[in-house]
């Protein structure tokens, strides 16, 4: 589970603060570890880039935000 909290050190002083990021939000923002990274390199491969959003929601957790992700076939495909 990405964290929520996060803890500051700064001239002005420290503090811990949240960021309210939703579940997804948390699902896309917070992945920089090297087991996400190396999660991220699998599920390329397996599913690709089209494929990817979906696959990832679903193993962080978010399974419930995959039938939002809008169908863009209507737009130009990336290079």
């Amino acid at each position: 589970m990405p964290k929520r909290d996060y803890y500051c050190q700064s001239r002005r002083g420290n503090r811990l603060f949240e960021l309210g990021l939703s579940d997804v939000a948390l699902a896309l923002c917070a992945a920089s570890s090297k087991t996400d990274q190396a999660a991220i390199d699998r599920i390329v491969t397996e599913h690709g880039r089209k494929g990817f959003l979906a696959a990832w929601l679903r193993l962080r957790g978010a399974t419930w935000a995959v039938d939002l992700i809008p169908d863009l076939t209507n737009l130009e495909s990336l290079p």
